[in-house]
């Protein structure tokens, strides 16, 4: 069953998430977790070479604490390796590691942004706590308590863990305006305040997702959108998603080109003013 949530962007625009159940968190967390597996074998192998060539000069009137030394080494290899695996990765991929980009999940912040290096690093060194009493025990219950399905270090970094939307959702279906703008609607857009990346990448969340919402809640968010970002423009009312899907197609072919979202247009010609 999906656990959608609704995530407050910092323009006050809740946006509809899918959180990343148990289950799929399980899967990635296997996959990342067998690929520093691999990186153990060669670090265990140099540590026990080196601890051989230690050993091989004591002598019964000068006695070392090699074994001690390169035991304590290998428990700090161990801890750091994982942290700084997820770290660097979920920070270079904005979200994902391997196992997560595999599975489709990704890591966010609580407003929808990508996560900051600090929070990052405080969810995965929070792993330690996670992971206790036994393998991810109490991780596992924090997920299954939290509506968010937050373990305890996205608790503490602010963070959250969506599902991903499927290649197949990765299309725009115009329900109002055509692929192509009038010379005068293109004026208009023109003359609004430039809109951010951030704002456009909500945007765009908003038209891929909307069908999933009910039609009180889309006429809300919609009409949210206008009067934070764009209030001088006038629309007819529950027209606003033409605005919207007009404003998206000019931001996109002045701004931000792109082949996906893939946009299916409408057959429906309505015009936009200004006030």
């Amino acid at each position: 069953m999906k656990n959608i949530i609704d995530i407050q962007t910092p323009e006050f625009v809740r946006v509809p998430f899918e959180t990343a159940g148990i289950g799929v968190r399980g899967i990635a967390k296997i996959i990342d977790w067998l690929l520093i597996a691999v990186a153990y074998i060669p670090m265990g192998m140099i540590v026990y070479v080196f601890y051989g060539i230690s050993t091989s000069y004591e002598t019964s009137s000068e006695p070392t604490n090699a074994y001690s030394y390169f035991t304590a080494l290998f428990i700090i290899l161990l801890t750091v390796i994982p942290i700084l695996y997820f770290t660097l990765f979920e920070y270079g991929m904005k979200g994902q590691t391997f196992g997560k980009k595999i599975v489709k999940i990704r890591v966010l912040q609580d407003d929808g942004r990508n996560p900051k290096l600090i929070s990052i690093f405080l969810r995965n060194v929070l792993q330690l706590v996670d992971i206790l009493p036994s393998f991810y025990l109490l991780g596992t219950l924090s997920i299954f308590i939290n509506k968010e399905e937050k373990r305890l270090g996205d608790l503490v970094a602010g963070t959250i863990v969506i599902q991903e939307r499927k290649e197949e959702q990765r299309e725009i279906h115009f329900q109002y305006a055509t692929l192509a703008l009038s010379k005068k609607e293109i004026e208009i857009l023109e003359k609004l305040e430039q809109t951010s990346a951030e704002q456009y990448l909500v945007l765009e969340s908003f038209l891929l997702r909307r069908n999933h919402l009910d039609v009180y809640h889309r006429a809300e968010i919609s009409r949210n959108f206008i009067q934070l970002w764009w209030p001088n423009i006038k629309t007819e009312k529950n027209k606003e998603e033409v605005f919207l899907e007009k404003q998206y197609l000019f931001l996109r072919q002045q701004f931000y080109p792109a082949k996906y979202p893939i946009i299916f247009p409408s057959a429906q010609q309505i015009n936009v003013s200004s006030s």
